[in-house]
């Protein structure tokens, strides 16, 4: 990249679970390459720490200390950096100020939250002055909500180099996955408890699955919430998926935004897979059809 940023990117919790995971990453994947990037959290004591874990390749990687709500230290990061990577969670207790910068000085970001009411909020907010100063604010880029979205537009390329038209019905059955859900996780889902127990508009919110879609969008096709039921397309039982609520929004979204859309009544479902009544397989699959 060329301008007198000092950083193509600066990650922005790397002390925290995610950020450790990632920083490994970076450093296994690119320390040789052009990449120039930092580590950012609140507590210096904790990144020297990490920078000493990560081995004798990460010594030469900077430290910046910011906190969630330093305004004058947010400013400074965003600055310096073409892109903020950002896993400090939960983003509605801990994310506005960092997108309010970003989009204000024209700094790319990116972050992996599930947190649909946040999304919302922070669009409502800041997505006119992002678009003024040109910076590019992309949520969920985790495994909520990659797999689905890129997913679909994945198979949809290629019903449309096929068949010569976007599938109208796209379904992901999950049938396994490795890991469980991160503090981060957890701590996001109570603090949504918390949230929509005080605010009947906000339980309201959660229930549209065109929740985080453009203002003014046209699509009203049904969304179909998995329960526990016999899916015969996959020859096996389904249930709830933990991700679905969110992966579906960022989905719709994604029609709203494309020009053209998948199809005005698109629809797009999720949930596990099961052979019998429990026991669950090892991949994941995903199934389209067109009318």
């Amino acid at each position: 990249m060329m301008d007198n940023k000092e950083f193509d990117l600066i990650l922005f919790g790397a002390t925290s679970f995610v950020g450790k995971i990632l920083s490994e990453y970076l450093v296994g994947e690119h320390i040789e390459s052009n990449l120039s990037w930092a580590m950012a959290a609140r507590s210096r004591s904790k990144l020297n720490a990490l920078r000493e874990d990560l081995g004798p390749k990460a010594a030469g990687i900077p430290v910046i200390v910011a906190d969630s709500f330093d305004e004058e230290a947010l400013y400074a990061l965003c600055g310096r950096t073409h892109v903020v990577v950002s896993t400090v969670g939960p983003y509605a207790l801990y994310g506005d100020l960092l997108i309010k910068i970003c989009a204000e000085l024209g700094t790319d970001y990116c972050d992996l939250t599930g947190e649909a009411q946040w999304i919302r909020r922070i669009i409502a907010e800041y997505e006119t002055t992002a678009q003024a100063s040109g910076a590019r604010i992309v949520n969920c880029c985790g495994f909520d909500s990659i797999p689905s979205d890129l997913g679909v537009k994945f198979l949809q390329d290629l019903a449309q180099e096929h068949f010569g038209a976007y599938c109208k019905h796209v379904k992901m059955r999950v049938k396994g996955t490795k890991g469980g859900a991160s503090g981060g996780t957890i701590a996001s889902a109570i603090n949504l408890f918390q949230e929509a127990a005080k605010d009947s508009s906000l339980r309201q919110e959660l229930k549209d699955p065109y929740s985080i879609c453009p203002e003014g969008h046209h699509f009203k096709a049904r969304q179909k919430t998995i329960a526990v039921e016999y899916d015969e397309d996959f020859n096996s039982w389904t249930g709830p998926f933990l991700m679905a609520a969110i992966n579906q929004r960022v989905v719709l979204r994604t029609n709203a935004l494309l020009s053209p859309s998948y199809d005005a009544n698109f629809t797009y479902d999720e949930g596990n897979a099961y052979r019998g009544w429990a026991r669950r397989r090892k991949t994941c699959q995903a199934i389209i059809y067109s009318d």
